[in-house]
């Protein structure tokens, strides 16, 4: 199945983003993800859309049992392969929803991947059957507000001042995102109710709801006009989950 990811210009204009000490997630997501990170020693964890393996190096530092990164990307798996720092992991080319050959594990986490995923209630299964008893899912999403407005530009502003749209809230379904050069990306909005309750019907409880873009990283490393575009609606939300026993 054909990857945005793999496409090679989409790839290196991710890339270049995505290693910017300044990006939205090196500041306003990777220290909220660290702050509600479960315990990880001697876990076997499950990194859903893996990338380029950040979360994975952070891991492990906190003396894991096993890791296993998974992404639908070709391009990311073998980035992830070919780095040495990543040599003691296991990394597995596929979808999530669709992959057979997982394992079961204590910690699954994802960075900004879920809104990729269509169907939110297949996702709640297929995390819950992944887990062991007790085990913890931890991750973020684009935020619903985020995702919401079916119209090119989503940050508006009038006289007075900057506001988001969220004019098509109630209808879920594939939405795109303009990025520079002409690249859209295709994503799913999903409900805050259809988020939330998905993973209660699927007998994961959540332990916590943060939405992201107001913490103390933000205020030291970003200028005023964009904590200001922050403030205007939170870009991400995480969740944290523990399967029941």
């Amino acid at each position: 199945m054909h990857n945005q990811y793999d496409e090679e210009n989409f790839f290196n204009m991710y890339k270049e983003i995505r290693h910017s000490p300044l990006s939205y997630n090196e500041i306003v997501e990777f220290p909220e993800i660290q702050r509600y990170m479960p315990d990880l020693k001697n876990k076997h964890v499950l990194d859903i859309g893996c990338g380029f393996g950040h979360l994975l190096k952070y891991i492990q530092n906190f003396q894991p049992k096993l890791l296993t990164g998974i992404d639908a990307s070709e391009k990311m798996i073998h980035h992830c392969r070919s780095e040495e720092s990543l040599n003691n992991m296991d990394f597995i080319h596929g979808d999530i929803l669709t992959a057979s050959h997982l394992d079961k594990y204590d910690v699954i986490i994802s960075s900004l991947v879920f809104h990729y995923i269509e169907d939110f209630d297949a996702l709640a299964k297929k995390l819950y059957s992944l887990l062991n008893p007790g085990g913890n899912v931890l991750f973020t999403i684009e935020h619903p507000i985020q995702t919401a407005t079916e119209t090119k530009n989503l940050v508006m502003k009038d006289t007075h001042g900057l506001y988001a749209r969220v004019d098509h809230y109630f209808k879920e379904s594939s939405r795109n995102s303009y990025w520079r050069d002409g690249i859209v990306i295709k994503k799913y909005h999903h409900k805050m109710d259809t988020i939330l309750n998905s993973l209660i019907q699927n007998q994961l409880n959540i332990e916590v709801v943060k939405e992201l873009g107001d913490s103390p990283e933000v205020r030291e490393h970003y200028p005023e006009d964009r904590i200001q575009k922050l403030n205007t609606f939170p870009p991400f939300l995480l969740i944290k989950c523990t399967k029941i026993k």
